[in-house]
């Protein structure tokens, strides 16, 4: 009967889990996936400094750079002589999947307050240190 006294008036348990980022850090980690809003985590404190963010928003920015590039190349495609216009659909079309499919696995990683590396060029291209 002691025991479930002890237990009873101890409280609420609180996780002190130091590797689990915090609830900004987790929100920061998901708006960097949206258009520009990488801006937020790369210049607001504290969470500018916090890895999870850093890494969700490097990949937010490659991911824009991505988006870019694809539009750059199927415009430059589209100039080619009788197959532009065909040739510059297809790589596009592909790359765009690509990168779609990509920000879906790094949105779900902020999500689950997982870090994740996009694949390829992740691990070779890092902007925000």
């Amino acid at each position: 009967m002691e025991n479930q006294e002890n237990t009873a008036n101890q409280g609420p348990v609180i996780d002190n889990n130091p590797s689990k980022p915090s609830d900004n850090a987790k929100l920061f980690a998901i708006l960097s996936y949206f258009l520009i809003l990488w801006l937020l985590g790369l210049l607001i404190e504290p969470e500018k400094n916090d890895p999870y963010v850093k890494n969700h928003v490097n990949n937010g920015i490659l991911l824009t750079i991505m988006s870019i590039v694809t539009s750059v190349i199927g415009s430059i495609l589209g100039f080619l002589p009788f197959i532009g216009g065909f040739v510059s659909w297809v790589v596009t079309t592909l790359l765009s999947i690509v990168i779609l499919v990509l920000w879906i696995l790094s949105l779900v990683k902020a999500c689950k307050n997982e870090t994740y590396v996009l694949p390829i060029i992740g691990d070779k291209v890092t902007i925000v240190k």
